[in-house]
């Protein structure tokens, strides 16, 4: 499948709106007409206010934060925390165990989850919540989560303030549901792996697992609406042909199909 062109105020938009994700190593050409309207996904309504500093549930908050990495470490899953960096469908598409092929259906999967991110930006600017590393020594900060900010930029020192919701998750989260109306014999593979991909966040010290959890509401309404769009049914399809040819599977899944 081919991409149409982007334009260059789409492609603005969508890279200021995904702070909160790192620069991938490639991405995917966006098609010319987004999915998604301006401000069809309203983050700081739908979702409630993040802990208040200083209160118990901020402190419990941390304190899982702690945890996570401690557990991590004993898990021998930092490592994967840290390439989950990527802004890339590839990193959840790897219960599929892809050989070769499918590289359209992952371009389009990451397109399409790169606006389910970009949905978050309103709400990050709204609640300005500081990143966990910020708001404590003790918390570690494998793999420079940063990406690109120069330590001590106004582009650092702004990102370290979007804690709250996290636009990893809800890249995450859409991730597995775009691949999930592709390939739903492996639903619960690839929703169990966008659920770790968000968590990958919480052990690298970026997020908190109340912005997962704010982050992965974000992803699943932002999705719903891209399987609304006509011209996503289209692309859908057409992508759904090519990652399945690629894994050997039936050209058409077994049951409905969106």
């Amino acid at each position: 499948m081919k991409f149409r062109r982007a334009c260059f105020s789409y492609a603005v938009l969508l890279v200021c709106c995904s702070a909160a994700l790192a620069q991938p190593a490639a991405q995917p050409a966006p098609a010319a007409v987004p999915y998604l309207s301006s401000g069809q996904v309203n983050s700081v309504a739908l979702l409630g206010p993040p802990p208040a500093a200083g209160s118990e549930a901020a402190a419990a908050d941390l304190k899982a934060v702690r945890a996570e990495q401690r557990a991590a470490h004993a898990e021998g899953t930092i490592e994967r925390a840290e390439a989950d960096n990527q802004a890339s469908c590839g990193r959840v598409a790897d219960v599929l165990h892809l050989n070769a092929g499918g590289d359209a259906a992952l371009e389009f999967a990451t397109h399409a989850a790169l606006e389910a991110s970009a949905a978050t930006g309103a709400a990050k600017r709204y609640w300005h919540r500081a990143r966990p590393y910020i708001v404590s020594p003790k918390v570690e900060t494998p793999g420079g989560i940063a990406g690109g900010n120069p330590p001590g930029s106004a582009e650092a020192r702004a990102w370290e303030y979007t804690s709250y919701p996290s636009g990893h998750s809800a890249f995450g989260t859409a991730c597995a549901i775009v691949l999930a109306q592709m390939v739903p014999e492996q639903r619960a593979a690839l929703f169990a792996r966008g659920r770790s991909y968000g968590q990958s966040r919480v052990i690298i010290g970026a997020h908190f697992p109340s912005d997962i959890e704010g982050g992965r509401l974000i992803g699943t309404v932002t999705a719903a609406f891209l399987l609304q769009n006509p011209q996503f049914q289209v692309d859908l399809r057409a992508a759904r042909a090519g990652l399945r040819q690629s894994l050997g599977l039936p050209a058409e899944p077994p049951g409905p199909t969106p």
